[in-house]
């Protein structure tokens, strides 16, 4: 399972380092941090690095949206999904189906728009994960990134996703060196469902990891065991109550930790 999604610039010198980091998953970036008079350069050479790529990691490419059609079409040949930016309808994208049916897609929502049309993005079929945005989303709000600000644009958007069945993944922190405040950030990802989390540093690969995984598979089997047992609706279990609706949830966890 994918919790970790690190961003990597489409430079050479970058694109050698992915083997030596421990992310789950990375997001090749064709936008932000390549300036306009090199993404003509910085697509031919992510071009080479995946014509020699036998690794086995999970790589996705940010496209940038004025190129998108133009980016996309070079890159369907490879084994990558695709991060589509500032992604407000599919309508916007739509003349690629037949190439995002082939590929895995994140939906990256960003701006006031997107968090409008959610409904439609989260149900649209070709849209495999979507993804949050808090920087441009704050920027364009003119508000402060900071969680007790997005508590409620992150509920919505994780609401959303899990109602139509699709990953969701946190906004990347840029607190490199504040350990403590990126790894409450993280806690607070965990606490409201997010699946797991964009990362701008290897250096913050490690908490994500950790705080996404941190579960007791033991304890939550002997809890679907022993609800089993009683086959009772309701049970009281060393001291607390449980449904039908936790232990399906308990079970799903372990559904999903067993094929990772």
């Amino acid at each position: 399972m994918t919790r970790s999604l690190l961003f990597v610039p489409a430079k050479e010198k970058m694109l050698n380092k992915i083997s030596s980091f421990s992310s789950n998953g990375y997001i090749i970036d064709l936008e932000d941090s390549i300036i306009e008079e090199e993404k003509d350069d910085a697509l031919n050479c992510l071009c080479d690095f995946l014509h020699g790529n036998k690794t086995n990691n999970t790589l996705f490419v940010r496209l940038n949206k004025e190129r998108y059609s133009m980016e996309a079409k070079t890159l369907s040949k490879f084994n990558v999904g695709f991060m589509l930016p500032k992604f407000e309808s599919p309508d916007y994208y739509g003349q690629l189906v037949d190439i995002w049916n082939q590929h895995n897609i994140i939906a990256l929502v960003e701006t006031p728009r997107g968090v409008v049309n959610i409904l439609e993005i989260a149900n649209c079929v070709w849209v495999d994960a979507i993804a949050f945005g808090a920087e441009d989303f704050t920027a364009s709000m003119n508000m402060q990134n900071n969680d007790a600000y997005l508590q409620s644009i992150k509920t919505t958007l994780v609401t959303y996703a899990k109602a139509f069945n699709k990953q969701i993944f946190d906004t990347p922190s840029f607190k490199i060196s504040e350990q403590d405040d990126f790894e409450k950030e993280v806690e607070n990802s965990v606490s409201l469902g997010f699946d797991g989390k964009l990362l701008i540093n290897p250096k913050q690969i490690e908490c994500v990891n950790k705080h996404f995984s941190e579960v007791d598979l033991d304890y939550l089997a002997y809890l679907v065991s022993e609800y089993d047992r009683r086959g009772e609706a309701v049970t009281i279990i060393d001291n607390k109550v449980y449904e039908k609706m936790h232990i399906n949830r308990f079970r799903r966890i372990i559904k999903e930790h067993n094929s990772d």
